[in-house]
């Protein structure tokens, strides 16, 4: 059963963005009783070891891991980390056969761990876990942190899936499987309806300057509340995120939308990034419409749509699919919300509406597909 609850541990692990290092311990390896895996996510290296308590006597493994982290330290900044955060975990209790001997044997690897403290040594901290397949417990030294990554989830998981895989793979084999398991794949090859929307808002403003029609174009399009509600001109909340006050509102919208537009159009595909973005335009439009007084243009709204949607695909696929964790896209959504609050003459309702919308209908289409 170890190494059925090592790959199961590995898998998750790997589609949390942990990699295996496999330079090391090539024969260890090979037989599972001692698996390392990192993932950097600065400034912190998170190191995570996996032991088979029958096969290895854990003084070794902290003398090896101990030597080991001490190399890291000093090659820390190739992996652009300045701390190292190491956990051991000790699987145990697993064999069929229980014998005096056995339970002797499981005691003292329980005390061993029970008694590690959590103590910094430099820059890094090595934590220990016990990991008991039999009762399905984690057990640690009332100083270890009883989580760190939601490995901790991860473990429980495991042991609580039904046994009903018990086949063996080699290492190779796992990280393969995981990996294709992992892959996304791209649902556009090619950018053209964000360069098309790009073109359009560009030759759209171009027009209205050289016809002299920049204000007429705000006044008859722009979303506003009378208009959309009283007089029933629901076409602006469509119309109003093609229209721009200036070149600079202009510039700074075709620049978030270059960006967010290109991800959202490879990663969804051409006919979700249009419902994305025209259902975001939408939702940012009457939230505009209800709660300012002003008129609104720009597209801003449906933008924000746009970035939601990162934001979605990255929560369920990981940094890789992205190229950010969830949490910094989440961080930079919150700050330019802010920032919408902080400047004059921004639409703080469509750009929220836009982003609520946007996420609303990314997750609809991801959980169809």
């Amino acid at each position: 059963m170890y190494c059925v609850i090592l790959q199961r541990f590995i898998k998750k692990l790997m589609e949390y963005e942990f990699e295996i290092a496999t330079s090391l311990y090539e024969t260890e390896i090979q037989q599972y009783h001692r698996v390392i895996l990192f993932k950097q996510q600065s400034p912190i290296l998170y190191i995570v070891s996996i032991v088979d308590s029958e096969k290895i006597k854990l003084q070794n493994h902290e003398i090896f891991m101990n030597k080991y982290l001490q190399q890291l330290q000093n090659s820390l900044t190739l992996y652009h980390c300045t701390k190292i955060i190491a956990l051991t975990v000790v699987i145990g209790e697993f064999s069929e056969k229980t014998t005096q001997k056995n339970d002797i044997d499981i005691k003292k690897v329980i005390d061993f761990v029970n008694q590690k403290e959590l103590l910094a040594e430099e820059n890094y901290f090595h934590a220990w876990w016990y990991v008991s397949y039999k009762r399905k417990t984690i057990e640690m030294q009332k100083s270890q942190p009883k989580d760190i990554l939601h490995i901790r989830q991860m473990l429980l998981d495991c042991l609580e899936s039904e046994q009903n895989e018990q086949s063996y793979y080699s290492l190779n084999e796992v990280v393969a499987q995981t990996k294709q398991k992992n892959t996304f794949l791209l649902k556009s090859n090619n950018m053209l309806f964000t360069f098309h929307l790009l073109c359009i808002n560009g030759f759209i403003f171009l027009g209205m300057i050289l016809l002299g029609l920049k204000t007429d174009a705000i006044i008859l399009f722009g979303v506003e509340h009378y208009a959309v509600f009283d007089m029933h001109q629901y076409y602006r909340i469509i119309t109003h995120c093609f229209i721009h006050t200036n070149v600079l509102h202009l510039i700074q919208n075709s620049v978030y939308l270059y960006y967010f537009g290109k991800h959202t159009e490879l990663l969804y595909g051409k006919i979700q990034m249009a419902m994305i973005y025209f259902f975001s335009a939408i939702g940012g439009g009457i939230l505009s419409a209800l709660c300012n007084d002003a008129i609104s243009v720009g597209a801003s709204g449906a933008i924000f749509g746009l970035m939601g949607a990162v934001f979605v695909y990255s929560h369920q696929h990981g940094k890789k699919s992205v190229g950010m964790d969830y949490m910094t896209l989440l961080l930079l959504v919150v700050i330019a919300l802010l920032a919408g609050l902080l400047q004059q003459n921004t639409d703080y309702f469509g750009h929220f509406g836009g982003f609520i919308i946007g996420s609303l209908v990314s997750f609809i289409i991801l959980k169809h597909h």
